[in-house]
């Protein structure tokens, strides 16, 4: 090789250093987000194919000799000049103003427990592990040695961890991996206004108790990457900002961003979904158990098949009013047996039954012996009943069926009236009449109102049988019923 081919072909390779770096969010990816191996610019004809390594994290070419050069790599990025770090000037002045309005009150306990996530595509299971132990809820699994600690390599319940390190996490994944462990209100973009967004942020943020992970894009902040999770720690209502603890903390620092334009980063659609993104309203009940998904199995076939929310949410926006539709039952215990027979409940049912006689705690038992006692005074609870002593075997335990025949009497009691609508009038009128909460206890109307919002969440965001007029949410069900494909 001549002179001045070996200074062409070392300018050249400058160049296209150059090149990487500044269209290293341009370059096509391949589904396992992996360059394809085929990429090769058609500026450099003169370079052999094997010059090229490229990987997602860095980039690295082989000189003529056959030696790969350094890697390019990045120590963090730049934010666009509309974001503001906290550590600058701005920020900590955005900051001090939020926390003097009282907006800023989640902060410190996230900051407390505040970890960056330990893999690129960890950032769903990050943002949650982060907000478990900020909410310091109970059964952590153990992490090191003695230590029991909320971690995102050990929430693997609704997705295998290596597939998650792979593809990351959906918004309806995150959904059905925080149902799991906490209560959760899922709020999809084209499901709110804008306004409904700054209540809630005014919510979480004035409390201690409630916290936010909103799922985005990043692409709309002018940010490198693109579908993203992280808790919002602050809000500072006077500039309409918002704090974002960003998880990738080796690539972005925490940063206030105006609401306008976080409201506009959840609305663009998701690639694998095809549905826009949203944000996530978390909280800890200490008398209310979440439902750990891994548990919830049905045996059909011999095999072990899997129960989760989207299953769930076909469930009851589908199932259960087409069965009824079809069957056409003639009485209440008719009815009642076509839904409690139905294979997803019953898995739900058994998860529910274990944890009301594995509660600890005085109050825990207290108040759950109390619930009991007061949907035993419903008149549905009779019918449930009954059913229920048809099936018992002789050695289990007479508190064992009480609570299962409460467990399915709360459920009926709890169902969106709608759902019946495929009754014979008079059937669905005495139904309806026994679903009347006027007369319950507040302990019962309290538990009937929670669990009817947690069906219709089902419904909405995890859904995926599309329009159903049977099941008119007040208005929330539209045409494009939340789906967790």
């Amino acid at each position: 090789m001549s002179l001045k081919q070996i200074v062409r072909s070392r300018n050249s390779l400058l160049l296209l250093r150059l090149f990487v770096v500044r269209n290293s969010s341009r370059i096509p990816i391949s589904k396992s987000r992996q360059f394809s191996s085929s990429f090769m610019p058609l500026s450099f004809p003169h370079l052999p194919r094997e010059s090229f390594n490229i990987s997602p994290f860095s980039v690295q070419i082989k000189e003529d000799n056959g030696l790969p050069s350094e890697p390019l790599t990045f120590q963090g990025r730049e934010l666009p000049d509309f974001l503001i770090k906290i550590n600058s000037p701005v920020g900590k002045e955005i900051f001090k103003e939020s926390l003097n309005q009282g907006y800023a009150e989640g902060y410190f306990n996230l900051s407390s427990c505040f970890s960056h996530q330990m893999e690129p595509s960890y950032c769903g299971l990050s943002s949650l592990s982060v907000v478990l132990n900020a909410l310091q809820v109970k059964d952590a699994p153990v992490w090191k040695g003695p230590w029991r600690w909320w971690s995102d390599e050990l929430l693997s319940c609704c997705s295998p961890i290596e597939e998650v390190k792979k593809n990351g996490t959906t918004f309806a994944q995150f959904a059905c991996l925080a149902k799991c462990h906490c209560d959760v209100v899922v709020k999809r973009a084209d499901h709110i206004t804008k306004e409904e967004f700054i209540e809630d942020l005014k919510k979480v943020c004035s409390s201690s108790e409630n916290f936010m992970v909103i799922s985005f894009s990043r692409n709309s902040l002018k940010q490198t990457g693109d579908g993203h999770f992280s808790p919002i720690g602050a809000y500072n209502p006077e500039r309409n900002m918002a704090l974002v603890l960003d998880v990738a903390r080796f690539k972005y620092p925490p940063y206030f961003a105006s609401v306008d334009l976080l409201f506009d980063a959840m609305q663009p659609l998701d690639k694998v979904t095809n549905l826009p993104r949203g944000y996530f309203l978390l909280s800890s009940n200490p008398h209310h158990k979440a439902i750990p998904l891994c548990k919830l199995s049905q045996e059909k076939d011999g095999n072990n098949v899997m129960v989760n929310w989207t299953t769930l949410g076909k469930t009851f926006c589908q199932d259960i009013p087409r069965q009824l539709q079809t069957e056409r039952p003639k009485t209440l215990e008719e009815v009642a047996k076509i839904v409690l027979d139905n294979p997803s409940l019953r898995s739900l049912e058994r998860v529910r039954s274990v944890d009301a006689n594995t509660s600890t705690g005085n109050s825990e038992s207290e108040h759950l012996n109390k619930l009991v006692n007061d949907i035993s005074k419903s008149p549905l609870y009779p019918i449930v009943y009954s059913i229920y002593r048809q099936s018992i075997q002789p050695k289990e335990l007479e508190n064992l069926v009480d609570h299962k025949a409460a467990f399915a009497t709360l459920f009926l009691l709890s169902s969106p009236s709608t759902m019946f609508s495929g009754l014979e009038p008079a059937l669905a009128k005495k139904l309806e009449s026994y679903q009347d909460r006027v007369d319950m206890s507040l302990i019962l109307k309290q538990e009937v109102e929670r669990m009817n919002e947690e069906i219709k969440d089902l419904v909405v965001n995890f859904c995926n049988c599309g329009s159903n007029p049977l099941l008119d949410l007040g208005g929330t069900h539209n045409k494009t019923c939340g789906t967790c494909s």
